[in-house]
């Protein structure tokens, strides 16, 4: 009996040591899930600080760049104005040039303003002109008046205040003859002119369109002030 019984109680002592070594498994394995679950916990919350720090960076960098971006865009803005401002005056400088046209124009219009002050055109011819590149040049008009000085002064001056550019060279004056109180006049008048200009100005004319505009807008102003003033 005792026997037997002894006999019994190895197997079950034999499962027991079996099941033990199968709960020591389960312990080994869930402590290595626990570790591995640790790690990525651990590395998301520091994978995801990275990330929100970098975040922080660009967000608090995009504020530079943008007030960068602003400050380049302004002066573009200003560089733009500078631009037009000189290309505007640079018109203003070929306005003052005369086109052939007006050329034409403003040698026919001297007989008239002749008329005007009583002088005597005894010669008006259009002289060689000369170069200033491919699409300037000077033009001339070698002339000789006949009149009284006051006149002959009259006439220059109202010749002077044309709006183009023009300049009476090599003049030279001399008395009619000995008994008389009229003067000769012979000299050359030159006349700057640019062959292109009404195509110049019509390809600028939303450009002039708009200073012009600013021009009057500045001169009403400035009457008002003064009225009020």
């Amino acid at each position: 009996m005792l026997g037997l019984s002894s006999n019994k109680n190895k197997p079950a002592k034999a499962v027991e040591d079996e099941s033990i070594r199968d709960k020591s498994k389960f312990v080994v394995v869930g402590f290595v899930l626990m570790v591995l679950s640790l790690f990525f916990l651990v590395g998301g919350e520091i994978y995801t600080s990275v990330s929100l720090s970098k975040q922080k960076e660009i967000l608090e960098g995009s504020g530079d760049v943008q007030e960068e971006a602003d400050n380049i865009v302004l002066e573009m803005a200003k560089l733009g104005k500078q631009v037009n401002d000189a290309e505007y005056k640079y018109i203003e400088e070929i306005m003052k040039f005369m086109s052939p046209t007006e050329f034409q124009n403003f040698k026919n219009s001297i007989s008239g303003l002749a008329n005007q002050f009583s002088v005597q055109i005894n010669s008006l011819n259009e002289g060689k002109s000369k170069s200033l590149g491919d699409k300037f040049y000077i033009a001339y008009i070698d002339y000789q008046f006949l009149s009284s000085y006051d006149n002959l002064v009259f006439l220059k001056d109202k010749i002077a205040e044309t709006k183009f550019k023009v300049n009476i060279e090599k003049e030279r004056i001399s008395r009619e003859n000995s008994k008389s109180n009229r003067i000769l006049a012979q000299g050359t008048i030159g006349v700057y002119v640019f062959k292109d200009k009404d195509s110049y100005l019509e390809s600028k004319k939303d450009i002039i369109d708009k200073y012009s505009k600013a021009k009057e807008e500045n001169k009403t102003e400035n009457s008002e002030e003064q009225k009020n003033n």
